[in-house]
């Protein structure tokens, strides 16, 4: 569920669905391989994710979700705690999202780090940025304060039935980029499409490819071969 923000993409769904109460919700996926912000979160292996949100009808919304992950260190396992409001402008069509995240990987390797985030939607297109405020790595080094990371994404018109698709692309600007110290390059680019289909009571199934344009020389995107993963995912 990682393509882009979760917290982003979990409070655009709700305020498209114009809640009128609170609700909790839980959701469980397995993909073949987790990408997060075009970067595999599992050394290109398989995840089993799920999480929970909540939400009212003021536009606020709590949520977690936990994934395995392989850095291949002592961590196994990712958990993001996160909270926003969400809303729309008036009859505009409009809509709007800010909030927070934090991302924990427990184990003792020092890489948890904290977001603030906002987000525009229009129409089809939504814009959104987020700043790392916060990162428990220290030193000349890549998730800690200052790091920006810019999204876009559109969801593309499919006239087949129970079928959508999402155009996506986003730049990660680390604040370390450049210093010899951090090691190598940082920053980079990424972009794909993710198409699904809607299976009713059976949940989602869905497609996607993804790429960035480091390699050998950028320290964190050092995949820029084309990534195809598959996933299913429900919500309850």
């Amino acid at each position: 569920m990682k393509i882009h923000s979760r917290a982003l993409i979990a409070s655009t769904m709700l305020a498209a669905a114009g809640l009128a109460q609170a609700d909790v919700t839980a959701n469980v996926a397995t993909v073949s391989n987790y990408l997060f912000r075009g970067v595999s979160q599992t050394d290109d292996g398989a995840a089993v994710q799920g999480g929970f949100d909540y939400s009212n009808d003021s536009g606020a919304y709590l949520g977690t979700w936990l994934s395995n992950i392989d850095f291949g260190g002592k961590e196994d396992a990712e958990l993001d705690l996160y909270g926003g409001f969400g809303g729309d402008f008036g009859d505009s069509g409009v809509s709007y999202d800010i909030g927070a995240i934090y991302y924990l990987y427990p184990g003792g390797g020092d890489l948890d780090y904290a977001e603030v985030y906002g987000g525009v939607t229009v129409g089809a297109i939504t814009a959104s940025i987020a700043y790392t405020v916060w990162g428990e790595v220290k030193g000349d080094a890549a998730f800690d304060t200052g790091d920006i990371h810019y999204g876009l994404s559109a969801d593309l018109p499919v006239s087949l039935e129970g079928f959508s698709a999402t155009l996506f692309a986003g730049f990660y600007d680390f604040d370390e980029d450049g210093n010899v110290a951090a090691g190598d390059d940082l920053s980079y680019a990424h972009w794909g499409i993710g198409i699904a289909k809607d299976l009713g009571d059976f949940g989602s199934f869905g497609l996607t490819y993804e790429q960035t344009n480091g390699g050998d020389t950028d320290a964190i995107a050092t995949d820029d071969n084309p990534n195809f993963w598959i996933s299913w995912s429900k919500e309850f």
